[in-house]
This record gives C-alpha cells, structure tokens and sequence, in this order.
C-alpha cells in the first residue's frame, strides 16, 4: 500500500489527478490536507509520496508556505515530492532527485501518475531502510533499557541514559549490520554529508568554485581530529589544518616506483599491494563519489596548511565534502604517521643486505 499525500488548498483542482491515481494505480491511501493542517497531517499519516501545491496568496511574495512544508518535510518525514501548482519553482538548494516539478494543466494528471511510478522504487529503498533502522532500534532498547533501568533510580537521570545509551548503540547496530555478510562498496567509507559538526581528521576539501572532477582541487585533512574539535567553551586547539594535496591516479602513480608499470601490471597488483593495505609509499588511494569525488589519491609528501576559518560548507574557499567513516579514518592517519614519521636514513648497499640475509636464512634451515 502507498500512502500519498496531497497538500492543497484548492480540493478541488486536483480532483483530475486524484481520480487518474485511484484508477490507474488502486493499490494506494490518498488523503488531502490544506496548509493549516499539512504539519500534523504528515506526522500522523506517514506519507511515501507527497504532492505539493505552491501556496500564492496574499502573502505569497513575502512567504512562499508550500516552500515551508517542503523544508518541513525534508526535516520530518523525509519522502519524495511532485511539486504540482501554475507555478511549480522553487530555490535551487531546495531542488534534488526526489523533488519532480509538475506545472498544473489539461496534461498534469498524466505527469503526476509518471512521477509517482518514477518514484516507486525509491519509496520501496526508502521503506526498507527504515524497517532496518526499526529493527536495529528494538535490539538496541532491548539490551539498553533493562540495565539502565538497574543501576539508575532517578528517574530524569534514567531517561536520560536511556535515551543517549541507546542511541550509541543504535547507531553501532546499524553500522554493524551495514556490512553483516557482504563485502563494502568503495565509496562507502564516505560520509556524505559529513555527520559531524566538527572537522576531522580525513575529511575531503574542495577549493570552491572548482569542478568535482579535479582531483588537484582536493585535499585530505591530516589534523587529528581532537584538535580540530570546538565544543561548549573549549575551541580548537589550531588555527591552520593540516592537509594532504591530491592528484589523478596517473600522476599519483608517478610519485612512486610504479610510475613505469603498465596497466596490465598494475592491475595485477593493486589489489594485493595498495587497495587491501590502504596506502603505498606515499599515496593513499581514494574511490570516487559520483558527482562530488573523482577517483583520486592523497599525497602524503606533498602538504600544506589551511586557515581553519576558510573551510566550511556553503561559501569558505574550501568546502567540506565527506567525511571518512571508521577504520577509514584511522588508516589515513596510520599512513601519515609512517610515512611522515620514518627518519630520514641514506643510502645503503641493500642488494649485499639481502643477500646476506637469504644465505642466513638458507644455513638455519639447513640445520
């Protein structure tokens, strides 16, 4: 069963639509709400579908409210949306994939019904998403809520345990089930967006204004992540960041003694030696994030610093891409300490070395 939901002021002028719907697609609940009652509506009826009117009365030049209930929606009860009014823009950072813009018309019934079929498959991703988080919520309160309930007896403190313990571990659950029985897609060590307030150590930079198919306009954040944290009274700890500058893969592979390897070569070994370890020499390999991170790779000899002030997300000169997920994070901090770290030695003969060291071990296996 699909829920959808129509907001609109004017029952009257979707009524061609409405009938288009129950006719070709029957197996769907549709309810109607104006704007005064669209909040309360969307929270009690949990709609898979929304289609939106564009509010223009009088006061539609200073306050655009089918604008509003689509901020609300995105905020409270996120679903796709047919935005269907005579006027059907709306704010370029409001637009995305699961906003389809249908003007009302002798035609728009048909359009409407094509969206909705466009969107069904999205709805269905979407539902399992939330019965994974469901299920993982019931486990989580499961183990949580006995044990606080033992060892806190006041109740506001108890509440409260409850509500962040749980949390954590909700949030632990899912990620443990992410990756229960298959292997992780590459640019799922992406969090996009970023989930945390703060810069991290591992974060993806953009200069601003660049194509996201650049990888020189990239850079990875080296700074640990406690210093960069600004919390309560506490600000961070530097005022310039650390960073890692990138290239494409054939320059990346050019900074390392690979640089006159080919292709067929090089495939044969990137699994074994850089992808499964994380890095190679001094480049970290990095998969691409379609439409914000081209493939790339981090050069960890090559840094520069950042004023912390100038990275943010919106307008700074360098925007704050992803975030790199657990243990993704600690590897490219584990790559800086090695490669940065290592002092400094000259040149030795390493081919007696080595031989040497197989004589040594050809006599002990001998004995």
């Amino acid at each position: 069963m699909l829920n959808i939901a129509f907001i609109e002021d004017d029952e009257a002028s979707v009524k061609p639509v409405l009938n288009m719907i129950l006719r070709e697609e029957p197996d769907v609940n549709i309810q109607t709400f104006d704007f005064d009652a669209a909040a309360q509506g969307i929270r009690s009826f949990r709609p898979d579908i929304v289609i939106l009117d564009l509010w223009e009365g009088e006061i539609a030049e200073s306050s655009n409210r089918g604008s509003e209930h689509l901020d609300f929606i995105w905020n409270q009860q996120f679903c796709p949306v047919i935005i269907h009014s005579a006027n059907p823009d709306i704010p370029p950072e409001q637009t995305n994939a699961f906003v389809i813009e249908v003007t009302k018309g002798q035609n728009s019934p048909l359009h409407v019904l094509t969206a909705i079929r466009e969107f069904k498959p999205h709805v269905q991703a979407l539902k399992d998403a939330e019965d994974d988080i469901r299920d993982s919520y019931s486990i989580a309160m499961r183990d949580v809520a006995p044990s606080t309930f033992d060892v806190i007896t006041d109740v506001d403190q108890r509440n409260e345990a409850l509500r962040r313990a749980g949390r954590r571990r909700l949030a632990a659950l899912m990620d443990e089930s992410s990756i229960s029985g298959q292997l992780l897609a590459s640019w799922e060590q992406y969090l996009y967006p970023p989930v945390s307030n703060h810069l991290l150590l591992g974060d993806v930079l953009r200069q601003a204004g660049s194509n996201w198919r650049d990888p020189e306009s990239f850079r990875i954040v080296l700074t640990p992540s406690c210093d960069l944290v600004s919390t309560g009274e506490r600000g961070a700890k530097v005022s310039n960041v650390l960073v890692a500058k990138c290239f494409g893969i054939r320059a990346g592979i050019s900074l390392t003694s690979w640089k006159d390897m080919s292709p067929a070569k090089l495939k044969d070994r990137l699994i074994r030696t850089v992808l499964s370890r994380g890095y190679f020499e001094s480049i970290v390999p990095f998969p691409a994030l379609q439409g914000r991170i081209p493939t790339m790779v981090a050069h960890l000899r090559d840094l520069d610093t950042i004023p912390l002030d100038d990275i943010g997300q919106r307008e700074e000169p360098f925007l704050r891409v992803a975030s790199l997920d657990s243990p993704f994070r600690e590897l490219v901090s584990w790559a800086h300490v090695i490669v940065s770290g290592r002092p400094g030695i000259p040149e030795r003969d390493l081919q007696s070395w080595r031989d040497q060291i197989v004589v040594a071990y050809e006599e002990a296996e001998s004995k």
